[in-house]
């Protein structure tokens, strides 16, 4: 069985100011941040007292602060943890040295928090296979309550069998003990995203292994294997599978949510419905998907719409301008022209750029 990162170099100061640059890449100008250069400036010699930590096995950080945060779209209440600075580089550090494991076990249809990747990619492919011949029916699993939910004692049996460095694994298990409650993951956690589409990717692969049926042939006796979903793709907790079937597709969802359960420890959400493809949409990262169009979910969009009324009637709100400047992806990314002409989207959103570019300016 291969094993990976099994020489990393987190003990080595120059690795962990590597990781130390990476994390304040596009940072340095978050308050929190800003405090703590302002007290840590030499950054060599915090690299150097991070690796001789790690090096020793004692970790130096502040506890994670919890908060209650709503969805404004979906109104569902999630707990994030808010890790100090000198944990999130911690985090960068444990991170960079298992991107080579990352890499090798996250499926390419797991998008979610995966640079290059992301909504945009899952966009691209969905649209595609909506409109394919092969696409009648589809299904949307959601993982219920995913990052609470994941079994440390099965993501660190995961781990050991696949990290050949013990350091390595020291730390990681040392930073996943740092979350509240005896199970979980960190909502909001650099190395929490990266841990939890490692855990999700072994239902991935047993999707992409073993959702398949065989037929023989009356005739002439011969097996052949045919696959009971065309195309899937993971979203975090978001599961999208599409069939040729019903009969295809709820076998596979059988074997999924037993391969989950019993492996995993996971469940899924009981409400899911196999619908045609055409007929409902395919609601999947933001957007609504139809073999001849794409929309914007119904939410997003009329926050979006009454963003770009607001900015109309108020120019000068910097606060606005940034939010037409956010919702105007959506609409650019979905078939929303016509919408766009008939409300001015984007002259309200050329205004909105400008607005921000001056307040840059100013600042």
């Amino acid at each position: 069985m291969k094993t990976y990162c099994k020489h990393s170099r987190i003990t080595e100061p120059a690795f962990v100011r590597e990781s130390i640059e990476k994390f304040l890449k596009g940072k340095r100008s978050r308050r929190d941040v800003n405090e703590f250069l302002s007290r840590q400036s030499d950054l060599d010699s915090l690299s150097r007292q991070i690796a001789d930590e790690i090096g020793r096995g004692e970790y130096r950080f502040a506890p994670i602060r919890y908060f209650r945060r709503m969805e404004p779209i979906s109104g569902k209440i999630r707990i994030i943890g808010r890790e100090s600075i000198r944990h999130q580089i911690y985090d960068y550090v444990c991170g960079t040295a298992l991107m080579p494991l990352f890499r090798a076990k996250v499926g390419r249809w797991q998008t979610a928090s995966i640079p290059g990747r992301g909504i945009a990619d899952a966009r691209r492919a969905i649209k595609q296979w909506a409109r394919e011949p092969s696409s009648k029916v589809f299904v949307k699993l959601d993982v219920r309550k995913c990052y609470p939910s994941i079994s440390r004692e099965v993501l660190k049996r995961l781990l050991s069998r696949d990290v050949g460095d013990r350091r390595l694994l020291d730390l990681t298990f040392h930073l996943i003990d740092q979350y509240a409650g005896d199970d979980g993951l960190n909502i909001g956690s650099y190395l929490s995203q990266w841990l939890a589409n490692y855990y999700l990717s072994y239902a991935y692969h047993f999707c992409e292994q073993h959702l398949s049926k065989e037929r023989v042939n009356r005739r002439t006796g011969e097996t052949a294997t045919r696959r009971l979903v065309t195309h899937m793709l993971f979203y975090m907790d978001d599961i999208l599978l599409i069939g040729r079937s019903k009969r295809d597709l709820t076998i596979a969802v059988k074997r999924i949510r037993a391969y989950l359960h019993d492996t995993l420890r996971l469940e899924i959400h009981p409400t899911w419905n196999i619908k045609h493809v055409g007929v409902e949409p395919i609601d999947m990262v933001g957007f609504t998907f139809y073999p001849d169009h794409t929309g914007v979910r119904a939410g997003i969009f009329l926050r979006a719409r009454r963003s770009f009324r607001r900015y109309a009637r108020n120019p000068t709100s910097l606060r606005l301008a940034y939010r037409c400047a956010s919702y105007y992806g959506w609409l650019k990314n979905s078939d929303s022209i016509q919408y766009r002409r008939r409300n001015n989207v984007d002259q309200i959103v050329r205004r909105a750029r400008n607005t921000v570019a001056a307040s840059r300016k100013k600042g």
